[in-house]
């Protein structure tokens, strides 16, 4: 006799986050812009390490391109696609429904998908950050506690940014919304209409950017342990909300 869904055996959770996982790092546009990520900050940090320096105005003097923290920070936006795609692909013609009928355990089934996601930003971050990372602290004369502590931070704001944005996009079900966010509020914010420093300085892109080292601004810059457990709130605030609303809604 036919069993009914509710007497099918439950799938393990390691198969959920196995499945899961495989889903994301197959998926060809994750690939791609994780290869473009890999490119743009091993570019990046091959700029620094060559000594090329820029004169600005106003008799500053000569920095190199470690200095634009905005310009360090850029490539993440490009490593966002991983996490959103991974959030946002399934709703793509039903694909999520599919997975529903697999695993009609709601609960299990976003837990599943929260901790591949991890695991999957975490070896994104293996082949994107740490190699450029490591590049510029091997030609530093700073520390070992210094250049641990600078892969750390850099490894965590990519995670945590990660997080953020996956809660984002599959709370909205699109691609489009949370890069439009997440890009847009550094434009907002770089133009002056926002004139809100004490407010601003606790966005996301603007506490990663004090935790790297390289605030954006000088009036949004926070301490480094008051801008992780910022990423960290906001990280935790946005993986709630769309757990909750993945349990509750419809597929």
């Amino acid at each position: 006799m036919k069993k009914s869904v509710s007497e099918q055996p439950a799938i393990p959770f390691l198969n959920v986050v196995r499945s899961e996982f495989m889903k994301i790092i197959s998926h060809p546009t994750i690939v791609l812009f994780i290869i473009i990520t890999a490119i743009l900050n091993i570019g990046l940090a091959i700029l620094d390490t060559s000594g090329l320096v820029f004169y600005t105005a106003n008799g500053m003097p000569p920095s190199t391109v470690a200095d634009f923290g905005i310009v360090m920070f850029a490539p993440i936006y490009a490593f966002l696609i991983l996490p959103v795609y991974a959030a946002s692909s399934e709703y793509q013609g039903g694909q999520n429904r599919m997975t529903l009928i697999a695993v009609p355990n709601r609960q299990r089934l976003i837990n599943g998908k929260v901790t591949a996601v991890v695991l999957a930003v975490l070896c994104g971050i293996l082949v994107t950050v740490i190699p450029a990372r490591l590049m510029i602290n091997i030609f530093s004369d700073t520390g070992m506690s210094h250049k641990l502590i600078d892969l750390t931070c850099w490894a965590a704001v990519y995670l945590l940014m990660s997080i953020i944005a996956f809660s984002i996009a599959g709370i909205t079900r699109s691609a489009i919304v949370p890069l439009s966010i997440l890009i847009m509020i550094p434009i907002f914010v770089a133009t002056g209409i926002l004139q809100w420093p004490d407010g601003l300085r606790f966005l996301p892109d603007q506490a990663s950017m004090s935790l790297l080292g390289t605030p954006a601004y000088e009036v949004t810059e926070l301490p480094p342990w008051v801008a992780f457990f910022t990423l960290l709130a906001w990280a935790l605030v946005c993986t709630i909300a769309y757990w909750l609303s993945f349990l509750r809604r419809d597929s």
